[in-house]
């Protein structure tokens, strides 16, 4: 099959209220899947018209009618609230290692990519956020287990929640099953076959990270919650939170605050599909400043297979241009991918954890 053979032109325009709000640059664009997940004629035609413009300007919208149900999301932020409240010696014997599985305190890490430096100055300061990492759910029989294979091991899951891991996994499972249906947009929006994804993700990888983002009273000159980063997925997708704090970078390279909208899910792309799209769909730079209220999120990274190609898609790459990108595996990407964002060591890591764990038994 040659390349043009996948090719099926989508004529249909973006919508005046996406070309409006990216114009703007005041709010981020709001999709409505309802229709088109209820399986209204024309309306994957018309998402994949908006979702190209957006992702070729902005990289960030909202959706609203998802069919994730609000009452899932809320239990689900109520039972990360809980997380970081369990004591710090028990958070301590579920530390990141190895695998980047696990708790990860605040100020343990220093948050910085390469791939953004010529829009962003490389981060040097710790970011103050707390976080609980967890990749796909296995158990001790996994092939990938049993191979030690990296970020593929047991997820660590604190034994003082015993509700937790349901709550997550259920909120893990019916994420991964929105983001297989969200497929033929971004295939449609590519000028792509609706099924042209789906050998892709016959067991898709995902990386949850439930964040506690705390008001610092002081913070250093240029340090953040979150320092700015692009993402590493194909998709993400993170329920909106009332407290602020995320902004996104706008293509005049200003920072836009994400406003609030209620029962949405943020949606934007990472460099997976930017490099398999040829840099036709950004990976747009994102950052969390000091929010004024305690702030959690539940950002869901939503992955191909592992083995699966993420090689630029020959009918993204122009003619006369050529592959920006080289040829390998998700895999292949996303070990150094993690390795090139997060930056610590066990003697930092002690060093910001001992002041806390005082705190929390004084």
């Amino acid at each position: 099959m040659n390349a043009k053979s996948n090719i099926d032109k989508n004529t249909t325009q973006p919508s005046e209220a996406v070309r409006k709000a990216i114009q703007e640059a005041k709010e981020l664009p709001i999709l409505d899947v309802g229709p088109y997940l209820a399986g209204v004629p024309g309306a994957l035609e018309q998402l994949g018209a908006d979702v190209r413009h957006i992702q070729e300007n902005l990289g960030f919208f909202a959706i609203i009618n998802h069919g994730i149900p609000q009452e899932l999301i809320d239990e689900s932020f109520r039972q990360t609230a809980q997380l970081f409240e369990i004591p710090m010696d028990e958070k301590l014997k579920h530390r990141v290692g190895y695998h980047h599985q696990g708790y990860l305190p605040p100020k343990a890490s220093i948050l910085q990519s390469k791939v953004i430096q010529d829009k962003i100055a490389v981060n040097t300061k710790k970011d103050t956020n707390s976080a609980w990492l967890f990749m796909r759910n296995r158990d001790a029989d996994d092939p990938k287990v049993k191979n030690n294979v990296r970020h593929r091991g047991l997820n660590q899951w604190p034994d003082s929640l015993p509700d937790f891991k349901k709550t997550l996994h259920n909120y893990q499972t019916s994420m991964e099953k929105l983001a297989v249906k969200l497929m033929p947009i971004y295939a449609r929006a590519l000028d792509l076959r609706g099924d042209y994804f789906d050998n892709m993700f016959k067991a898709p990888e995902y990386y949850q990270r439930c964040a506690y983002y705390h008001p610092e009273e002081k913070m250093e000159e240029g340090q953040y919650a979150l320092a700015p980063h692009s993402d590493g997925s194909f998709l993400t997708l993170l329920p909106m939170t009332p407290v602020p704090g995320l902004q996104v970078m706008t293509p005049a390279k200003e920072w836009l605050s994400v406003r609030y909208v209620k029962d949405a899910l943020i949606v934007n792309t990472g460099q997976v599909l930017n490099r398999m799209s040829n840099d036709r769909f950004i990976a747009t730079p994102h950052r969390v400043v000091n929010p004024p209220h305690k702030r959690y999120a539940l950002t869901f990274f939503f992955y191909p297979d592992d083995d699966a190609s993420v090689a630029p898609i020959p009918e993204c790459v122009a003619p006369g241009e050529q592959p920006k990108y080289d040829s390998r595996s998700f895999y292949e990407f996303f070990v150094p991918y993690l390795d090139d964002l997060y930056h610590y060591n066990d003697k930092e890591f002690m060093k910001e954890v001992e002041p806390e764990r005082a705190a929390m038994q004084s």
